[in-house]
């Protein structure tokens, strides 16, 4: 880690307060790069030159300024972060009265260095992860496949996995922050992996998942194996609602979740879904899920295209294609239950059977797609965009 003027500074505004003593920060050079004594920015400082070379404490008394130009009395430690002097932190006194305050002050200061370097580190990490979710998931993704197959392995990122894509919007999260903090970036960086941190020691994300910050939300590229089912995915869904609340009750975090797919080029219709999900979940939900019959009919009446590349109707489209059209007649008998508005006994009339085998094919229905036409108009609207 290089250590600036800047952060030294800062760490050195920080310290006094407490310490109640002067303290200079030098680096590799033996140069004063933070002060509580300003005129002595940018001066050369013979102990701390000492240090860096030897690696050893340097303790110097009233007696011995003579050898140590632009030194005062006082203690110097060296900094070291994973084995290797970055810079020098002094603290000004005589040495057998600030020997204490010395080691404290050294210890504070390489514990705020390794914080700094390991949020470097979560914004170098993150910022990759921005880029990557955002080609993944936007229109250039085929096009850019050799790109992102090289961004996936430097990332470790299987896209043979199936994914589904979960929306979260962080806003609430950040502006308690910003409330509490101050509206800065480092606010942000710190809120957003402080969420990552808690996360990823939990059970809801898994090594194979992916978690990227897209202005004031967050996007997780969940996988789960391909036959997980729609109740599977909200659980996944709740779980992760109630560990974010558990630390942060007042957010009222909300969640979208888009379809299940098996192909990384097909994220970018779960991200809409996700999206949409997200942004026309009833008033106080907090998981909104495109496999909701509710949400995917208003999904496909705004977006026709869906029908084709939604895998939430997929996933319906089959269920009463492969297990039940060919056995009950079932797309024909949904064609005219509509056509007679719902209608029980006309439509038995116009199928020629009794209403009784009527009431067995939809309660069948019902059983294997969960989609019930004389109860819910949305049912009703997703029968008739399924079976035409």
């Amino acid at each position: 880690m290089i250590l600036t003027s800047q952060l030294a500074q800062q760490i050195v505004d920080n310290i006094m307060p407490i310490v109640h003593q002067n303290v200079n920060i030098m680096n590799d050079a033996g140069i004063i790069i933070g002060s509580g004594q300003k005129h002595r920015l940018g001066t050369f400082h013979k102990g701390a030159k000492d240090v860096i070379d030897n690696g050893a404490v340097v303790e110097i008394f009233p007696e011995d300024l003579a050898r140590y130009p632009g030194s005062l009395p006082g203690l110097n430690w060296p900094i070291v972060l994973g084995e290797q002097t970055v810079g020098v932190v002094g603290v000004t006194g005589h040495p057998d009265a600030v020997r204490n305050t010395a080691e404290l002050v050294k210890m504070v200061t390489e514990l705020i260095l390794e914080r700094e370097t390991l949020m470097g580190e979560f914004r170098s990490q993150s910022h990759l992860h921005e880029q990557f979710a955002t080609l993944l998931l936007s229109e250039h993704a085929a096009a850019s496949y050799p790109q992102l197959e090289a961004r996936a392995k430097m990332l470790k990122f299987d896209l043979t996995l199936p994914r589904l894509v979960a929306v979260a919007n962080v806003r609430p999260l950040l502006e308690s922050a910003y409330h509490h903090y101050g509206s800065f970036d480092l606010v942000s960086a710190r809120t957003q992996e402080s969420l990552l941190q808690r996360l990823r020691s939990s059970e809801v994300i898994a090594p194979a998942d992916m978690i990227a910050f897209l202005e004031n939300r967050m996007i997780i590229l969940k996988h789960f194996p391909a036959a997980t089912d729609a109740k599977a995915v909200s659980a996944w869904g709740a779980a992760f609602v109630r560990l974010i609340d558990a630390d942060n009750p007042a957010a009222s975090l909300r969640l979208g979740l888009g379809s299940l797919v098996s192909s990384p080029l097909k994220l970018r219709d779960s991200c809409q879904e996700a999206l949409f999900a997200l942004d026309n979940a009833r008033g106080g939900q907090a998981i909104a899920s495109i496999y909701e019959f509710g949400l995917l009919a208003s999904y496909l009446l705004r977006s026709p295209r869906g029908l084709g590349t939604c895998n939430a109707v997929k996933d319906l489209q089959e269920k009463l294609t492969a297990r039940i059209d060919a056995k009950y007649d079932m797309r024909n008998t949904v064609r005219h239950l509509l056509d007679n508005n719902l209608n029980l006994t006309l439509t038995a009339q116009a199928l020629f059977i009794h209403r009784n085998t009527l009431v067995f094919r939809l309660k069948k229905l019902e059983q294997l797609t969960g989609l019930k036409p004389g109860h819910d108009i949305n049912h009703a609207i997703l029968c008739k965009i399924l079976c035409g």
